[in-house]
């Protein structure tokens, strides 16, 4: 897990760009607009005070439209007159992501020009192009969707981004298009939200894809009704992602035995973690290897092993300053996580074949430097060879971080289409705890509680609606925040009851 914000200033077929290549080709300037919609051009620093949330940092990048591999991390920079923010066009197509709040909270925006993604100069309304290029994924979301029943919010949500772009696009003044694309833009956050939650859970039961509900203990002791509490609101689909803490057990290997016992007696399957990717770092590749063994060996009865967890974090291959910052300084070549990966993927292959192999992305895209984007990471350090023992590949997300919002559906494509011979799943799920820097809020910026149930909500029940996706989602603090909040029991448990 991820436990502070580090914010730095098909296989052959499909591991090249899929945005034919040409010369570099102008510059794009961009107009931006309040996010209440009233049309108030905002000044340079108002745009990164929007775009940095509440202590966040620069999240810009440029990406390919159709891979979101980061092509160039922070490209933004002043030109023109009046001075606004730019980026100048490289060698290939390329989208702008960005990190922007609509009514519904933040979320990784891209702008990409239609879908081809922008070639050559030019002046955009930024809330304009955001509203356009969002409501064509928003059709495209629903056209692959032909069995959806659009709920009657749905159908107001989409009325009115439907409208807000017929008066941006009839509008005489950029003004008016911002204005009215950001409230598109609002609208169309709205109605993807609705379409993603109330299809997903709909898609698992009638298409049979063997949906997993899931939570994270990594405190066996404080709570000890955890196992039931995690069946009542999971059950049958229950899974349990016991966090295997070497700090705890001190290399005793029965240390975890009563949790796996008592999950496996309450009707849960359970994940086993040997090495969180907090602590990743502090093993050699031998080391790390024979912490997988012992566990793998000490616990043939685990269904599922997570070999390694939030791979691409630069804190899991490098070190980190006392603020948690990325230092930049890297572990040995031999013994990178990705090393690391392919020798325990081999071992659980080789030693428990019906034990399910699962790895664990962090989403991230302009946080850090380009090499540590999910994508990026995934095509230049996980092999064919290595891939080919990997049954799951799950995404963790911590949407204060790194928001996802309107990018869920394209992202989920994204990772579906890289991993076409996997499973995919959310992976590890929460919202502003204790340890963490809330920087981009989510759904409710008032209150943090509301916020959190409706984070559940939504990603439990958005994250189903894939062909190759099991569901997961296995919230962290699952132990820390759920048996004393109602509330957010019921948001779980309401997912599971569709399901049935």
């Amino acid at each position: 897990m991820r436990r502070v914000l580090l914010a730095l200033s098909l296989m052959a077929a499909t591991l090249g760009s899929a945005v034919p290549a040409h010369a570099a080709a102008g510059t794009v300037t961009m107009k931006f607009y309040d996010t209440a919609g009233t049309g108030t051009e905002l000044s340079q620093s108002q745009v990164k005070a929007v775009m940095h949330g509440d202590k966040g940092s620069d999240g810009d990048a440029l990406v390919n439209p159709t891979t979101l591999q980061v092509v160039k991390e922070w490209p933004l920079h002043t030109g023109g007159t009046p001075a606004r923010w730019q980026f100048d066009i490289p060698s290939q197509a390329v989208g702008l992501a960005v990190n922007w709040p609509t009514a519904r909270g933040f979320s990784t925006v891209v702008i990409d020009n239609g879908g081809g993604g922008f070639t050559s100069g030019k002046t955009v309304v930024f809330n304009y192009e955001a509203a356009k290029d969002s409501k064509r994924r928003l059709d495209a979301a629903l056209a692959a969707r032909p069995d959806y029943t659009r709920s009657t919010a749905f159908d107001t949500a989409y009325a009115r981004a439907a409208s807000n772009l017929g008066s941006a696009a009839a509008a005489t003044t950029d003004a008016d298009r911002g204005k009215y694309g950001q409230r598109a833009l609002d609208a169309v956050n709205t109605a993807n939200d609705l379409l993603l939650s109330e299809y997903g859970p709909r898609y698992a039961k009638l298409h049979g894809t063997d949906p997993w509900m899931g939570v994270t203990v990594d405190d066996t002791k404080s709570y000890p009704n955890w196992a039931n509490l995690a069946a009542q609101l999971t059950e049958p689909f229950g899974w349990v992602r016991i966090v295997f803490d070497p700090e705890v057990d001190k290399g005793n290997m029965s240390h975890y035995r009563s949790a796996v016992t008592a999950a496996h007696e309450a009707g849960l399957r359970v994940i086993g973690q040997p090495l969180d990717s907090a602590i990743a770092n502090k093993y050699s590749r031998a080391r790390y290897l024979d912490r997988i063994k012992l566990y793998v060996d000490a616990y043939p009865d685990v269904e599922a092993w997570e070999v390694a967890n939030e791979i691409n974090g630069c804190w899991v291959d490098g070190y980190t300053d006392a603020d948690g910052t990325c230092d930049g300084r890297l572990v040995s070549p031999d013994d990178r996580i990705k090393n690391k990966i392919a020798d325990a993927a081999a071992y659980v292959r080789a030693t428990r074949p019906a034990a399910k192999v699962i790895v664990t992305l962090y989403w991230q895209l302009g946080t850090d430097k380009a090499q540590w984007s999910t994508f990026n990471w995934a095509r230049a350090n996980l092999s064919a060879a290595v891939r080919r023992n990997i049954d799951i590949v799950t995404l963790s997300s911590y949407v204060e971080d790194a928001p996802l919002g309107l990018a869920f559906d394209q992202v989920m494509n994204t990772l579906r289409a890289e991993f076409p011979s996997q499973r995919i799943a959310v992976g590890e799920l929460d919202y502003w705890s204790e340890d963490t820097t809330k920087a981009y809020w989510a759904f409710d910026k008032a209150d943090t509680s509301a916020a959190r149930r409706m984070v559940a909500s939504h990603y439990y029940a958005a994250s189903l609606g894939y062909p190759q996706s099991l569901g997961g989602c296995f919230w962290w603090y699952f132990i820390q925040e759920v048996p004393d909040d109602p509330a957010l029991q019921s948001a779980i448990r309401s997912v599971t009851d569709k399901l049935r």
